[in-house]
């Protein structure tokens, strides 16, 4: 795991990538603290400290919770980025469960073949390069640099329908919206269903709501006016209007810059969330350290990732203003976002570059994280990484779960946080006992855990609020404080 490529490749999956964007284009500067976390969370996790020297302690005394913990955060990652796949086949038109299919079967295979187990560091550095000339092509043909496209996003009067979105051309079906955001209006808007269906919306008629339900003709259109909103449920195939405000954006792109920062204490929960959960992932239960020049070279990747996020967001608020319309999710940052820009088969290319650049960074986490656990292995000789049955198994039940919608972004957190609370106050400062860290680490765990239940009822405001929203903001510093009074203890 000393292989900066392998630790780009551990932290950079396509879920935690693409959050990246996702968060910039909804919150404007806002979600520029996630970019920033990402970045820098990792580089702290690694410098941080002083490992455990390999004498201190006992081999014997070592336990397998590390190992059981990494496995399920492992498996927990899969689900994330193959639920990821699924979406983004289903956004694009295909088969939900085809995108699974390809993207479990893909990653299994090559974690079970020998002689491409290797091949993490190739992989990654195709993804890099091919989201990088695609980045490039999309600035080459708006003849704007990301600091120029920032500036048209912030000055745009509004988000509005390009004449040649997808929703204006044929339209498309309510159901691929999951962002939860409301389909509100804030202008007069005539939608058309093109194959008919069941539409259910709330109208505003002066100072009262009313519900009303129209069941529409093919080719029948309905009127919405400024208030009105259409109801979470309804799965029809719509087509707006060209030129018509997005229903959900923000009033004007000066108003997207300015958004409102997040409380500064859901700031701090997520930066300790991503940093405990980077250390559990790149450091516990190791004993060698990343020498200083492959630091720099890791920096260098996470910058130019983190500069492809903020570049790949405003363009695609440029040309596809449409992503507000129910709310920015991951998936729709894989669409590439032209298309009116190129002429075909030029944009089809480009989007199967966009696509097996996805491909390509989910396979080289796949390796990179079967490298992890295996390095994990007490006999030194890596067979957790090596089982072919288990890795079946890991990638068969995330392939399952993945067949129900769910949030990846959510679930990576959910993921990194778990280990974060239950191996990252030991891998940041390591107890000369295993037995040590894991006592910390599952009181750790057990807050996290109680925390998350909570979480399905509501996070709510203040600090029990972000408390709930991000457990590992509870969960990490009571595990550094059960080692730290073992240390006194011993003393």
């Amino acid at each position: 795991m000393t292989s900066v490529a392998r630790i780009l490749a551990v932290w950079l999956t396509p879920t935690v990538a693409l959050a990246v964007p996702a968060a910039l284009a909804a919150r404007g500067p806002d979600g520029l603290w996630l970019g920033l976390v990402v970045t820098l969370a990792p580089l702290i996790a690694l410098a941080w400290g002083t490992d455990r020297a390999p004498g201190d302690g006992s081999r014997d005394d070592e336990t397998l919770f590390p190992v059981v913990t990494l496995l399920i955060t492992v498996g927990v990652l899969l689900w994330a980025n193959i639920a990821l796949a699924g979406d983004v086949a289903a956004w694009l038109g295909a088969r939900r469960w085809q995108g699974i299919v390809i993207t479990a079967g893909a990653g299994w295979l090559l974690t079970a073949w020998r002689p491409l187990r290797r091949t993490a560091p190739v992989l990654l550095a195709i993804a890099l390069i091919v989201a990088v000339v695609v980045l490039l092509q999309l600035a080459w043909a708006l003849a704007l640099g990301p600091i120029a496209a920032w500036d048209r996003v912030a000055t745009q009067p509004a988000f509005r329908f390009p004449p040649s979105s997808p929703w204006v051309v044929g339209g498309r079906d309510l159901g691929v919206l999951r962002g939860g955001a409301p389909l509100a209006f804030d202008e007069v808007h005539r939608l058309t269903a093109p194959a008919g269906g069941i539409l259910r919306a709330r109208t505003l008629d002066g100072a009262r709501r009313a519900d009303i339900e129209w069941t529409l003709a093919p080719g029948q259109t309905v009127t919405l006016r400024a208030g009105d909103e259409i109801s979470r449920g309804s799965t029809l195939r719509l087509r707006f209007e060209a030129d018509k405000r997005v229903p959900g954006s923000p009033a004007s792109g000066m108003l997207w810059a300015d958004a409102r920062p997040r409380r500064w204490l859901e700031r701090v929960g997520l930066a300790v969330t991503l940093l405990a959960g980077a250390a559990a992932l790149l450091r516990a239960g190791l004993t060698v350290r990343l020498p200083r020049d492959g630091l720099g070279f890791a920096a260098g990747g996470l910058l130019l990732a983190f500069v492809w996020a903020q570049a790949w967001a405003v363009y695609a608020l440029i040309q596809a203003p449409d992503l507000f319309l129910g709310g920015i999710t991951l998936e729709r940052l894989l669409e590439l976002p032209a298309h009116a820009l190129f002429a075909e088969p030029w944009r089809r290319t480009l989007q199967a570059l966009l696509l097996a650049a996805g491909l390509a960074a989910f396979l080289a986490s796949s390796l990179a994280l079967r490298e992890r656990l295996g390095a994990l292995d007490s006999t030194g000789g890596g067979e957790i990484g090596h089982d072919p049955g288990l890795w079946a198994g890991l990638f068969g039940g995330a392939a399952l779960a993945s067949l129900w919608p769910v949030d990846p972004w959510a679930l990576s957190l959910l993921a990194l946080g778990g280990a974060g609370g239950a191996l990252g106050p030991a891998a940041l400062w390591p107890p000369r006992h295993g037995r040590t860290a894991a006592t910390a680490g599952v009181i750790g765990l057990i807050v996290f855990v109680g925390l998350a239940a909570v979480q399905l009822r509501g996070a709510g405001g203040g600090p029990l609020g972000a408390a709930i929203a991000y457990p590992a903001l509870v969960a990490a510093p009571v595990g550094a404080c059960v080692l730290w009074l073992a240390r006194r203890g011993r003393r």
